[in-house]
């Protein structure tokens, strides 16, 4: 990863900065775990506690303190206040992503520092992903697709919410996925109608609607998709192509320069027209890298113009209360074509 080149562009016409949060860590340094990264003087520090001083080394650039609590490990080790004020002067300037603070933190910051807040700075960076970041997405989407495949495969009647769920869990980490972009919902029938169902007891029977939305983490990278599979309705084929309709048509609408919003209302605007808009109850979508929600919102409270090199997903739903549900997400990339990451799974 470019991980100077990013500090390097952090740093114009700064001082001193603390970045806080362990994915801004992971986007600066490379390094997975608890720690800050503080830049003084041209030198990247990265401060950890002394619980990961065994497993942080080597890593190229950046320079390694170790800070400890009264009592624990090292009493030789200073605490992370007497670390920050040796790197950076009280008074000065201390840029700082503050959403990452928790409140503590960031009154004691306060009150010995000139804090100027960066986090919309470091969310924006993060938005753009390089063509390595890319690669490590498209890879979480060829593990999640696989995953999902097999999965439905080996559906069998009598299969509950929660085995379904773990064994589409089991098959990305059989893939390679390191972790899992968040926890696998798999929702069947009456239950798909809850956007963030929790897996239960609820059995598959030959027939049902069955929800699922999942994705893997491959080298720090998220992925993110939802398909609705089966329900041989009528009724369910007609929300079906509806959910379908909306989302290719605010794919097609993607670009470069194209207003988030704008997005947003090409899905609503489909399934308003067919009069269930009431019954879509969420946005339209949300950036993925990193985290599986990033920046840039796609709602209708979005401020964000789309930029080439940012990733983004597109998941209109139709939710009915007590009876079922459709979702249909794919992850894609922002380009003058946009490029989708599907998996390989159709829906019906």
């Amino acid at each position: 990863m470019q991980n100077i080149r990013r500090i390097n562009k952090l740093l114009e016409k700064k001082e001193c900065v603390a970045v806080f949060g362990e994915s801004n860590v992971f986007y600066f340094t490379g390094f997975r775990g608890a720690g800050t990264v503080i830049i003084s003087d041209g030198v990247v520090n990265l401060v950890v506690p002394v619980l990961e001083e065994n497993r942080v080394s080597g890593i190229n650039g950046v320079e390694t303190i170790v800070y400890g609590l009264p009592g624990v490990g090292r009493s030789s080790h200073k605490n992370f206040y007497e670390v920050l004020q040796g790197l950076c002067r009280e008074g000065n300037t201390l840029n700082v992503n503050v959403s990452s603070l928790d409140p503590s933190l960031y009154i004691n910051l306060t009150s010995k520092y000139q804090v100027k807040d960066i986090s919309e700075e470091i969310t924006l960076m993060r938005a753009i992903k390089d063509e390595e970041e890319l690669e490590f997405i498209r890879k979480a989407g060829e593990i999640t697709s696989v995953a999902l495949e097999k999965t439905i495969n080996e559906l069998d009647e009598g299969n509950n919410e929660k085995l379904i769920a773990g064994t589409l869990d089991y098959y990305m980490k059989k893939q390679g996925a390191e972790d899992y972009s968040f926890p696998t919902i798999v929702a069947i029938a009456e239950n798909a109608s809850e956007p963030h169902h929790i897996p239960t007891g609820r059995r598959y029977k030959k027939g049902d609607l069955i929800l699922i939305d999942a994705g893997a983490k491959f080298e720090g990278y998220s992925f993110d998709t939802t398909r609705t599979i089966f329900a041989d309705t009528r009724e369910f084929k007609k929300i079906y192509e509806i959910v379908l309709e909306a989302q290719l048509e605010a794919i097609d609408e993607i670009a470069p320069g194209v207003k988030a919003i704008e997005i947003e209302r090409k899905a609503r605007g489909v399934i308003e027209k067919n009069d269930y808009g009431r019954y879509f109850i969420h946005s339209t979508g949300h950036g993925v890298g990193i985290d599986v929600h990033e920046y840039p919102p796609i709602s209708l409270n979005s401020a964000a113009t789309l930029e080439k090199g940012m990733v983004i997903t597109v998941e209109p739903g139709i939710y009915l209360e007590g009876r079922f549900g459709v979702r249909i997400e794919d992850t894609i990339i922002v380009d003058e074509k946009p490029r989708v990451l599907l998996t390989p799974y159709k829906q019906i």
